[in-house]
């Protein structure tokens, strides 16, 4: 998972400087569909071991979830590349990042599981460095922001919905797949529609395409995944959140980005939140007992 943080904190800058000629749902789109095409043949050969499809047959619930696999990543990545174009990488990181105190308030709103009182002040924290971190910026900056914290929730979901549908059979390879495809299905009308983009346009950000498609969509998403199926649902919110430390570094190293000291201010709030939220409780890994291991 520290793997996974790493490939997804510097593919904000390939999700940024990727836009120089084609827009957010193409460069969306294109870098699912690589990151399935490079899946494909290790969703097959996972096949022959476990077929998905029995499941997915067999369960409704399973197969409702998958598909919320898709929705959610779709919906948390659409949000922040949409909000790149108007905000920092770091505002964007760590932005993203809310998604660590969110998941256990999801998990108490939707499953009932107890939430813990210190979750309050994590929540309360992350509201405060949003604050800090978004405060000091123009109305485009704070717009691109509030997609970016919206994407946030999509994320949380999707964290939630891995947790679960891997305690029931470990097909890591075959629901990256899946949910690599409806991105790519959810993509398409919109990059028609609202971008119309050339085949001409994509060449020049082809690097960032192959880099976000492969490393990111194709390597890191599955890595969770896999990791998920050993690891607890916060435990993996944290260590997945270090993504924003990774995105914070890169952004200042390759794009020039700095932060002022009210926006820094605010990454150290929203990061002290993720540490109260998921490092402090015990029992943080576990073995879950899971179909076709």
């Amino acid at each position: 998972m520290l793997i996974a943080a790493l490939i997804w904190g510097t593919t904000f800058v390939a999700q940024t400087t990727g836009m120089d000629t084609i827009g957010p749902f193409a460069f969306t789109t294109v870098r699912y569909l690589i990151g399935a095409v490079v899946l494909l043949p290790l969703a097959l050969h996972e096949r022959r071991r476990v077929n998905l499809g029995t499941y997915l047959r067999a369960q409704p619930a399973l197969r409702l979830q998958t598909v919320g696999l898709g929705v959610m990543m779709f919906g948390g990545i659409a949000l922040q590349q949409v909000a790149l174009q108007y905000t920092q990488v770091a505002n964007a990181a760590f932005l993203t990042a809310l998604y660590v105190p969110a998941v256990p308030l999801l998990l108490w709103l939707l499953l009932r599981q107890p939430i813990a009182g210190r979750v309050w002040l994590a929540v309360i924290l992350s509201l405060g460095g949003s604050w800090l971190l978004s405060g000091s910026s123009s109305l485009l900056s704070q717009w691109g922001d509030f997609l970016v914290a919206t994407g946030a929730l999509f994320w949380a979901g999707h964290i939630i919905l891995i947790g679960l549908v891997m305690t029931k059979v470990k097909t890591p390879f075959q629901f990256a797949f899946i949910q690599n495809c409806l991105c790519v299905l959810f993509g398409w009308l919109p990059m028609l529609i609202l971008e119309a983009p050339e085949l001409a346009d994509f060449w020049p950000v082809l690097p960032e395409l192959l880099y976000a498609g492969i490393f990111s969509v194709g390597i890191a998403y599955t890595l969770q995944m896999m990791a998920q199926g050993y690891a607890s649902t916060t435990l993996a919110a944290f260590i997945l959140s270090l993504e924003s430390v990774f995105a914070v570094i890169s952004g200042w190293l390759l794009l020039g980005q700095s932060l002022t000291v009210m926006a820094g201010m605010g990454c150290m709030c929203i990061f002290a939140a993720i540490v109260i939220a998921d490092v402090l409780p015990g029992n943080l890994f576990r073995r879950p007992r899971a179909s076709g291991s």
